[in-house]
């Protein structure tokens, strides 16, 4: 999964974490944040136990403060 660029979706406020695949590397992120500078931190977290990846190994390249997020695992 090196050099490989992720689709993320998060939902802010949601009742529990979760994550959902969709295939060609696109993902569906629940988290219990209220403000994206916490739910990114929780998303990376979340990614990272769901695929194996170091936390440090994620690159945010768009969508710091959206809901629709471009992230590379280098």
């Amino acid at each position: 999964m090196v050099n490989t660029l992720i689709t993320i979706k998060v939902k802010l406020d949601s009742l529990k974490n979760s994550i959902e695949y969709f295939g060609s590397d696109r993902y569906l992120v629940k988290v219990q944040a209220s403000n994206h500078n916490e739910a990114n931190k929780l998303m990376i977290d979340m990614l990272s136990k769901y695929t194996g990846i170091s936390p440090n190994r994620f690159e945010f390249i768009r969508g710091l403060d959206s809901e629709d997020k471009l992230v590379r695992i280098i």
